[in-house]
């Protein structure tokens, strides 16, 4: 059976981090380097869902949050599916110690309103994606991806964009991209807790995280028949957390006017020709 000092910390006291609703996020010391780096720690200026705030004015909650979130998701599905030999045949340790890595960084190329930037398709704005790959060859990140976990930015980027070659690269990227996985358990629950709607937060979690496993073919996630009604909620509560949040009316005019605005400032060349670039906006140092 495979070890990791994450698995092992989550029944342990030593290090944590409290995140609402009273979780507790398990923190080893190589965890701990890599939210200290001024990348990470970045994304606690980076309001998670943005324009939603006008609207629901508790959803002031940050990338940085849900990050630590979804990082501690990952731990419970990876416990979960270490039951299931056919997992423990396809992952091993490095697997494991990628899946870890790529779940806390999965969101570490955001920037303020790159969502409703990025559907403007403008030629000159680079993607989240590119972004991403920026701050993963950053000295800082990538020592602490070298040095502690023994791996290299191309294995992080490669689990979260594609492609996925081996058997174990698609069953972890399953766990981090798929109909059920520890990104969409996180965001539904904590948008949903931020923004004071019962929504994203209507199925048991819990019982669900206890029917994940392997398809038959043991190559992706999937959930035995006992948690089917489970899974079903969860899809539910995204459809309205869009219905209700997400896609609130008000939320998209205000989003709409934000786009035209980015617009025509990005036509009329101002921020393509300041000093700094306007990338530069996106690495500032982090507040606080």
């Amino acid at each position: 059976m495979f070890r990791s000092p994450e698995l092992d910390a989550l029944s342990s006291r030593d290090q944590l981090i409290r995140i609402p609703d009273e979780i507790d996020v398990p923190i080893t010391d190589r965890v701990r380097r890599l939210i200290d780096t001024k990348a990470f720690r970045r994304l606690a200026s980076i309001p998670q869902l943005g324009l939603v705030a006008l609207v629901y004015p508790g959803a002031t909650h940050t990338r940085f949050e849900h990050s630590l979130g979804v990082y501690r998701n990952a731990l419970e599905f990876i416990e979960r599916l270490r039951r299931d030999e056919r997992f423990e045949q396809a992952i091993g340790e490095a697997e494991v110690s990628r899946l870890i890595v790529a779940a806390l960084l999965h969101d570490l190329g955001h920037w303020p309103f790159c969502h409703p930037i990025e559907d403007l398709s403008l030629p000159t704005v680079g993607t989240h994606e590119e972004f991403a790959e920026r701050w993963l060859h950053d000295d800082e990140v990538s020592a602490a991806l070298r040095e502690d976990w023994d791996l290299e930015p191309e294995g992080v980027l490669s689990l979260l964009n594609g492609p996925h070659e081996s058997r174990g690269e698609r069953i972890a990227a399953s766990v981090l991209s798929g109909p059920i996985d520890v990104d969409k358990l996180d965001y539904l629950y904590r948008d949903s807790l931020h923004a004071g709607v019962p929504y994203g937060r209507n199925f048991d979690r819990g019982r669900l995280i206890s029917g994940l496993c392997l398809d038959a073919a043991g190559e992706r996630l999937a959930i035995e028949d006992k948690v089917k009604t489970a899974a079903e909620m969860m899809v539910f509560a995204r459809y309205v957390m869009f219905s209700e949040v997400y896609w609130h009316h008000a939320v998209r005019s205000a989003t709409a006017m934000f786009q035209r605005l980015f617009y025509e400032v990005h036509r009329a060349r101002v921020l393509s020709e300041s000093e700094p670039r306007w990338e530069d906006w996106f690495r500032e140092e982090p507040r606080g």
